[in-house]
């Protein structure tokens, strides 16, 4: 089956309150070296690709590719608005912190590799800005963590700071509307948050210089559903913001033995999992307003975000979640899911989305969806996403009462899989379709009426993939249909078609994939 790549070089990136801009102009601009002297010679290596640009106190850390096999260095410039550029020797390493920099102000940053002749020089990269902002790691009401600690380890300041054992200690004494901020560096898994802050004031649990990892030694190539789980959340009113998680079993788990409410898990980036947020099933728990933004879950087996239980008013939005199965051995676990609205998971909304080729195991009987959702849950929401190159279904959902609009869906064998087993049913409004293998839509029962919908393939897919019988009949009713098919035979909706603007035989452009987070692939 055919997986879709992203195009790593073209992102727009947002880091918390920052812009971070990637500019695609011009990669000769002049410096004052005296190998560019405003007739340049095309550079003979390509330039890096600049992937991040992460504000501190009066410094930028910037992060970019590696150059090939004997680069001997990197140059950084930097300037603010349309001034003059700033030089900087970067060294040889890929990181770079930007140091003496004015807190609010915006810098433009551009990398190259620097060698001592044109051969070895390379063009500048993309540009990317970013805000330095005054330390927030301050004050009465913070606690600082490290991987080993140092001196006292009251946490009080980072040259006193305590460790992850020491979390819920310092939540407690931080206080509503305090922060624990957790330094970069690699640390374990198996921290279970018992403590928390108050409503509309939570504490804050941040990464700050850089971005902490949290490991251990999962492979998602074994296609386990479970491993080690990096925090157990079993507390209210708390935000987890800017961290990375990498070769675990789970990110963030919610237990169903605990309800939960108003937690923000924002700015991380999760690869090599099995499910990166997990809210355990079960028939009685409630976790209300859970949200999750500005997310890239890569690499998984099992799942990237399971909402179950009684989750609701909740909301999932700028999230990037691709398998990346040719990086794990093809495949996921049987039942593999992007993102999951399971048990009477209610009162959802999905804005932003991007979820991409999730494919089961390759064996047996398995399938893989973009979302899968239960007739179970319902009132859900779901908007302005993107779905591709999933195995079984992009949109696979019997979720009541759920509303599906201005989203794209392509290569999958069945676009938008909409079961009408409970009433009302899942419908859609402006979608866009692409290129199934299949159908455009799927039905097994009941009643669908599209409104205002695209469909676009030049592959023989039908109109709709009905799995239906003479006990459950269905019909599909479009109202506004325009876009190609094949020929006239693929447009088999059983009910009635109203403002048709189809043509056929015509050829299809996909659309690119969006990536709405502040992280690159």
């Amino acid at each position: 089956m055919k997986k879709f790549a992203f195009a790593r070089h073209r992102v727009l990136c947002f880091a918390g309150a920052f812009l971070l801009s990637l500019s695609c102009g011009p990669q000769d601009d002049l410096t004052p070296d005296l190998d560019e002297t405003g007739e340049v010679s095309q550079a003979a290596l390509a330039a890096p690709t600049l992937l991040e640009a992460v504000p501190g106190d009066g410094q930028v850390t910037l992060k970019w590719t590696a150059g090939p096999a004997g680069t001997q260095g990197y140059q950084v410039r930097f300037r603010v608005g349309s001034g003059s550029w700033v030089y900087r020797g970067a060294g040889t390493s890929t990181t770079y912190a930007v140091t003496g920099l004015t807190n609010g102000t915006k810098y433009e940053f551009h990398v190259r590799i620097k060698g001592s002749t044109g051969d070895t020089t390379s063009g500048y990269s993309n540009g990317l800005s970013a805000t330095p902002i005054a330390d927030e790691c301050s004050g009465s009401s913070v606690r600082h963590i490290t991987v080993t600690g140092a001196g006292s380890k009251d946490g009080l300041t980072a040259q006193t700071a305590g460790t992850l054992s020491n979390l819920n200690a310092f939540i407690q004494a931080v206080g509503p509307g305090g922060m624990v901020c957790i330094h970069g560096g690699t640390y374990g898994t198996g921290t279970t948050v018992s403590q928390g802050g108050a409503l509309g004031a939570p504490v804050t649990i941040k990464g700050v210089e850089g971005r902490p990892i949290f490991q251990s030694t999962f492979q998602a190539s074994t296609r386990a559903k479970t491993g080690p789980v990096a925090f157990t959340v079993k507390a209210s009113n708390l935000v987890f913001h800017n961290l990375e998680f990498s070769h675990v079993g789970t990110c963030f788990s919610f237990k169903a033995a605990t309800s939960v409410a108003h937690v923000t898990l924002s700015q991380f980036r999760a690869e090599n999992v099995a499910t990166c947020v997990d809210v355990e099933r079960s028939s009685s728990t409630a976790f209300t307003d859970l949200t999750i933004r500005d997310a890239m879950i890569l690499q998984f087996t099992r799942g990237g975000i399971f909402l179950a239980s009684g989750t609701n008013q909740s909301l999932v939005e700028d999230v990037y979640v691709d398998m990346e199965p040719e990086q794990i051995g093809g495949q996921g676990s049987d039942y593999p899911v992007g993102i999951a609205l399971y048990d009477t998971t209610n009162n959802v909304t999905l804005r932003r989305a991007t979820v991409m080729n999730v494919t089961g195991m390759q064996t047996g009987y398995t399938q893989g969806d973009g979302i899968d959702g239960e007739s179970t849950a319902s009132d859900v929401v779901l908007e302005d996403s993107y779905f591709r190159g999933n195995e079984d279904g992009c949109v696979d959902t019997k979720v009541r009462n759920m509303l599906i609009r201005n989203t794209v869906a392509a290569e999958c064998k069945r676009n938008f899989r909409l079961w009408q087993s409970v009433s009302p049913g899942p419908r859609v409004e402006n979608v866009s379709s692409y290129q199934p293998r299949d159908g455009h839509f799927f039905m097994h029962s009941g009643t669908t009426t599209a409104k205002d919908i695209a469909v676009y393939s030049s592959n023989g897919a039908k109109l709709v993939a009905y799995d239906c019988s003479s006990s459950s009949p269905c019909t599909f009713n479009a109202q506004g249909i325009r876009g190609t098919l094949l020929d006239a035979a693929k447009l088999n909706a059983t009910g009635t078609v109203t403002g048709n603007a189809l043509v056929y035989g015509q050829s299809v452009t996909i659309p690119p994939v969006p990536n709405p987070t502040s992280f690159t692939p």
